[in-house]
This record gives C-alpha cells, sequence and structure tokens, in this order.
C-alpha cells in the first residue's frame, strides 16, 4: 500500500492531479488506514500511470473518463474501440511530426550551412 506522496513519485502525478482524479471519477477514492491516511493499492498504482499515459498522448479527460466508465461496466467491446481509435489517431498525428521534424532538421542544415559550419 502506497500514501498519496508515493503515488505521485512512482506516477509523475502532481498530488493536486491524483485527487483530481478521484474526484472526477477515474479512480476509487482509496480506503483509509488506521491512521485516517488514504491507501493506495498497486493495482490504482498502474491504472493512474495508464490515464497518466492516454493523457500524455492528448485524450481528453472527458475520453479517458468513458474509458473508464465502460470499463467499470464490463463493456470491453467499447474499450477495445475507444484505444484502437485513440492509437489510430496517435499514429496519424507522429506522422505529422515526423514530416515537421524533417522540414525542421533541412532548415536547421540549410541555416548551418550559411552561418558557415556549426549551429
Amino acid at each position: 500500500m502506497y500514501r498519496i506522496s508515493e503515488v505521485s513519485e512512482r506516477t509523475g502525478l502532481p498530488i493536486p492531479t491524483i485527487r483530481y482524479y478521484e474526484q472526477l471519477g477515474l479512480i476509487d477514492e482509496p480506503a483509509k488506514n488506521a491512521r485516517g491516511y488514504k491507501d493506495y493499492d498497486e493495482v490504482t498504482v498502474e491504472y493512474l500511470t495508464f490515464i497518466s499515459n492516454l493523457k500524455d498522448t492528448d485524450m481528453p479527460l472527458e475520453r479517458i473518463k468513458a474509458y473508464v466508465d465502460a470499463y467499470r461496466a464490463g463493456d470491453y467491446a467499447r474499450c477495445h474501440d475507444m484505444l484502437r481509435e485513440h492509437a489510430e489517431t496517435m499514429e496519424l498525428e507522429l506522422i505529422k511530426r515526423q514530416r515537421i521534424l524533417e522540414k525542421v532538421r533541412y532548415k536547421v542544415t540549410h541555416f548551418s550551412t550559411l552561418k558557415g559550419g556549426g549551429i
């Protein structure tokens, strides 16, 4: 079991974000121990990490919440569809960013040449 500070450290999420995710219902509010501290289990830490990964790939919190709700309802077909759609969106974004990166690298080389060498 982990305290919220340990969960924050393990997931890289700020404590207020973890609390906010609890309020949104993205994770269940953990039980409190005898000292009154919330105890988070390993499953919750892994789940928060996955939520953080989805957020880092620009999935909006509303979509993440819909995914969580579908998962809790046992609608695994919906979960599959949502993740497949998101993966397709991510792939298109990667292609777009790769094209932009190629242009930026070309410009770096171009300006490096104009400067007479290094950047």
